[in-house]
């Protein structure tokens, strides 16, 4: 019976040599590319756009001049200014989540009423007006009833009140509130009538 004798070492180096060679294959199979020419030769297609549907962010706006606890007044309605009734939706964004933190959102005709006031990140889940309704899953305020041609709807917000606290060291100059619209036929293909649901599907 012969013995063979096999080191560590010699061991070691075989596999660290494999490994090298390996590693070395792979890296050169993944880096590796070829150039096509793209010889595809498509039509100049315009967009399609519905012009029946324009719709447009009608607000009332009187921000302060100064930083305040004051309300003022941001009165946001979409106005539809197509041909053809439609279904809108709204996204009320700020531009800092701190002054959101801060502020308080009301619909009342009553700037004065301090108990309409409801913190801005808990507004969606508040009574909000006639005819609007919140979807969480998308973020969208959801007007309920069809926008006739000319049309406008009731106010999603009417005033806005920022509480500073005495040692808010935040941002103050130029913060916004967005206002996102978008618009869809109240009518189906054949002109059947639709729920606001089945025109956002």
């Amino acid at each position: 019976m012969v013995q063979v004798k096999i080191k560590t070492k010699e061991i070691l180096l075989v596999a660290a040599s494999a490994m090298i060679f390996l590693t070395a294959y792979t890296l050169a199979y993944l880096s590796g590319s070829d150039f096509i020419t793209n010889r595809f030769r498509g039509e100049q297609v315009e967009p399609v756009t519905d012009e029946g549907l324009k719709i447009t962010v009608t607000e009332v706006f009187e921000p302060p001049t100064e930083r305040s606890s004051e309300a003022f007044l941001k009165k946001v309605q979409i106005a539809n200014t197509g041909s053809e009734d439609c279904y809108v939706r709204v996204r009320l964004e700020f531009s800092s989540s701190s002054i959101r933190d801060i502020t308080k959102l009301s619909n009342n005709d009553d700037k004065d009423n301090e108990s309409s006031y409801v913190d801005a990140a808990e507004y969606p889940d508040s009574a909000l007006p006639e005819g609007w309704e919140y979807r969480p899953m998308d973020g969208y305020y959801y007007y309920t009833q069809p926008l006739p041609p000319g049309g406008s709807t009731v106010s999603l917000i009417k005033w806005v009140k920022t509480v500073f606290p005495e040692n808010w060291e935040g941002a103050v100059d130029g913060y916004d509130i967005y206002v996102y619209s978008e618009a869809v036929p109240a009518e189906g293909e054949n002109g059947e009538g639709l729920t606001y649901e089945e025109a956002w599907r």
